[in-house]
């Protein structure tokens, strides 16, 4: 694999390619199929039971997602997820061959027979593709690889329905042709398969469970114990609700509020399907090499406003820029919950867990057919109305979110200070180990180095501070929903608890994070490193783990001259540099450790 954790690295991994190009070609020859057999459903059937032919089919590609998804999951726990990936391609195959067969009897229901096994095929195939994820590409990437992922599959929607209609125009005459291309696509996207990188298989020893929900019922029981993947799972099932009313929607809207031909309701659909890609691609940017949770918010309000002025406008043009919008929110707001669901599940459930997902994001769909269904034609609102109302309802959504996810918004949105007024780059953030105590410490030139460290790395870190900047008006309530731990140096005795305090956060396991300098350094050297941090250690068996931050004394946010805001000599951007060392793990001195981050330079 390509060395870096960009975009440019994963599309120069083959192996990555290939799995790409799978997982392309297999929803592209869906969404072509699915075409074809909607056109040929209303002109075999004719207007009066066409529309009922094509209410069959959506409900004929969704009901495999709700009966199979348990087995999926399963498959996808006990045997390499490669291999299941291989298989339900060769599968695709025979379905259509069998599609081959079933468009040259001219069969409506032979048709929805087949569609009905590829949407089986496709429901077998997910756990796997959204599983193998992160067990291919690492976790500085997996953002990126989701990214990648959902425009892929947007794309091959948009052009599949378009081909699907091209190929229809051209060989309704010829229905083999249109079968032998539809196998053809099957063929090269079973091929491509092969050359997807093999994972081992996750090693599952569970009883496989015949009954089709009782792995749904166990999935659901593990995410409903685990706050965060619950979380996960209902922003996640949110996304698909919310993304099919709007597609629904919007076949409505174009004759009812918009007044514009097919092809025309047509592009809308495509507008929303490329802000999806568009957002998809831009959250992956964003969150660079950590998964970044702070993005929902952010993309649920973008939502709540751009499905509001969808839902108001009565203007063509206007309709195809916010939905764009639309969908660019949406990619901010799905990425990071897909990737954190991926990271998070265990390596021997993450099928059972992805499976379950799936059925929950299939039970969205269906419920927005409903609901478009109650609001339509029983409450009588018409489809702007519609679209304004659940644009109200993920405004509102977004704050809830932001109740939940108020910490990683705030990490996220001083990310975004730090890299406006800072060119950041951080070196060694895998010296900082995921689990158990640690103590990061640092030398001290500005007053914003607590930012430096702490969004080093991807564990949350506590800072100690004197209690003449934990009081002050503006900071006080960011700082206690940080975790700071205020030192009130008046007397030895508070200062003693608060070492005391730094001590059972460290044993209880988090990352705590000092400047053993004890003040901002007025001429840009390492100062002097006091014992306190000796204190905190004690007795744990915590690593420290040294950080040097260069680049940044000179910037009105230190004291060169000997106070805050009199050098604007690196005003606009320095480059700020932290480097992170190798966990020390034995016992150290003051001026040893000073030595170790001097080193660091």
């Amino acid at each position: 694999m390509k060395a870096g954790n960009s975009y440019g690295a994963l599309l120069g991994d083959l192996r990555f390619e290939a799995f790409l190009w799978t997982q392309f070609l297999g929803a592209f020859n869906d969404n072509v199929y699915k075409m074809i057999v909607s056109i040929l459903a209303v002109r075999i059937a004719g207007p009066s039971t066409g529309s009922l032919y094509l209410a069959i089919a959506g409900a004929v590609f969704v009901v495999p997602f709700l009966l199979f998804a348990g087995h999926a999951g399963q498959l996808a726990d006990r045997f390499s997820k490669t291999r299941v990936l291989q298989v339900t391609k060769q599968f695709e195959i025979v379905a259509m061959l069998m599609g081959l067969v079933a468009l040259a009897s001219g069969r409506i229901d032979l048709m929805l027979v087949v569609l009905f096994i590829l949407a089986t095929q496709a429901n077998f195939f997910s756990p796997a593709k959204y599983g193998i994820l992160p067990e291919m590409v690492s976790e500085a990437n997996l953002s990126r690889a989701n990214g990648l992922l959902e425009l892929t599959t947007f794309v091959a929607i948009v052009i599949g329905t378009s081909f699907g209609t091209f190929l229809f125009e051209r060989w309704q005459a010829e229905p083999m042709r249109m079968g032998l291309v539809l196998l053809g696509i099957a063929v090269a996207g079973s091929i491509a398969s092969l050359f997807i990188r093999y994972v081992p298989a996750a090693g599952s020893t569970e009883p496989f469970h015949w009954n089709p929900f009782a792995e749904i019922i166990s999935g659901t029981r593990k995410i409903a114990g685990r706050r965060s993947l619950l979380f996960c799972v209902i922003g996640i099932s949110c996304f698909w609700f919310i993304g099919a009313l709007f597609q629904l929607a919007l076949l409505l809207a174009g004759k009812e509020v918009l007044h514009v031909s097919e092809s025309q309701v047509g592009l809308l659909v495509t507008a929303l399907a490329a802000g999806i890609g568009v957002g998809s691609i831009a959250a992956g940017a964003i969150s660079g090499k950590h998964i970044e949770l702070g993005l929902v918010p952010v993309g649920a309000f973008l939502m709540g406003i751009f499905g509001m002025l969808t839902g108001i406008t009565t203007h063509y043009n206007q309709a195809m820029v916010w939905l764009v919008g639309f969908g660019a929110a949406a990619g901010l707001f799905a990425i990071p919950l897909n990737a954190w669901l991926q990271d998070e599940a265990g390596a021997q459930e993450k099928g059972r867990i992805l499976a379950t997902n799936n059925f929950a994001n299939m039970v969205g769909v269906i419920a927005a057919s409903g609901v478009l269904w109650l609001l339509h034609d029983v409450v009588g609102w018409n489809a702007g109305t519609i679209m304004l109302l659940a644009g109200v309802g993920m405004l509102i959504g977004s704050f809830a979110t932001l109740v939940v996810l108020r910490f990683e918004w705030l990490r996220f949105m001083m990310h975004c200070v730090i890299r406006l007024l800072f060119r950041y780059d951080v070196e060694g953030a895998h010296h900082i180990p995921q689990d158990g105590g640690v103590l990061l410490v640092a030398n001290h030139v500005t007053y914003v180095d607590a930012l430096f460290v702490g969004l080093a790395g991807r564990r949350t870190a506590r800072f100690m501070m004197r209690r003449i900047f934990y009081d002050m008006p503006v900071g006080r309530h960011v700082f206690r929903m940080l975790g700071a731990i205020p030192v009130e140096e008046t007397t030895p005795r508070l200062i003693a608890k608060a070492l005391k305090d730094a001590n059972e956060h460290l044993g209880s396991g988090e990352v705590l994070a000092i400047f053993p300098e004890g003040h901002i350094s007025l001429d840009g050297e390492v100062q002097e490193f006091k014992r306190g941090y000796e204190r905190m250690v004690r007795g744990l068996g915590v690593p420290i783990v040294p950080i040097r931050i260069t680049g940044a004394y000179g910037h009105p946010f230190s004291c060169k001259g000997g106070d805050a805001f009199r050098s604007w000599e690196l005003l606009w951007r320095p480059r700020v540099k932290v480097r992170i060392g190798a966990p020390i793990w034995e016992p150290v001195s003051p001026e040893e450790l000073r030595r170790i981050v001097l080193d660091l330079r």
